[in-house]
């Protein structure tokens, strides 16, 4: 399966590029505006909906927050290199003068990126005890942790099931074709 034409890359793989990349952009900003964001503080407006995802993952609350856990801040600052990464692809994909192969390779680069961040998200907790997430009961955290974060797992290694075919696909081929 080799894709010719930006076309033909599946729309369900754009759509998440761009619509990902904004909710990126707004976990990144609620992140690196703390302790504004957080509820109480003046830009809280935006971010209301954080107020009760602070309360099941205590990383974006102010439990993390006042002990100066730097995880939070380092996630946020790989998500900001991510949604440029996300937006670059949308960018290649309509270059003429760039081939759908190269384009593909950053959006699988990226996709990569994406779920191999959110697993280490998800290994931090066994690791530390469940410190951040254990409070929770079974309910709460499967509706309001694991299906909300298991998505950033899921789509992405569609995503790079889907590119990566195509890039191997190329990696057959005569150089100048790709």
């Amino acid at each position: 399966m080799t894709l010719k034409t930006s076309n033909q890359v599946p729309t369900w793989i754009k759509s998440w590029f761009f619509l990902s990349s904004l909710v990126v952009t707004w976990d990144f900003c609620y992140c690196l505006l703390r302790p504004w964001s957080m509820e109480g503080g003046s830009l809280n407006f935006i971010w209301k909906p954080y107020n009760l995802y602070a309360k099941i993952d205590h990383f974006y609350g102010v439990q993390a927050f006042v002990s100066q856990d730097g995880f939070t801040g380092a996630q946020a600052t790989m998500n900001i290199v991510e949604t440029f990464l996300n937006f670059f692809y949308l960018y290649l994909l309509g270059r003429e003068d760039v081939s759908v192969g190269q384009a593909n390779l950053v959006g699988f680069s990226s996709a990569l990126m994406t779920c191999s961040k959110t697993v280490l998200y998800w290994l931090v907790e066994p690791f530390s005890g469940y410190q951040h997430i254990g409070h929770n009961s079974i309910r709460d955290l499967i509706t309001l942790w694991i299906i909300p974060n298991g998505l950033w797992i899921v789509v992405p290694g569609a995503v790079i099931y889907t590119l990566g075919k195509d890039i191997i696909s190329r990696l057959g081929t005569h150089p100048k074709q790709i």
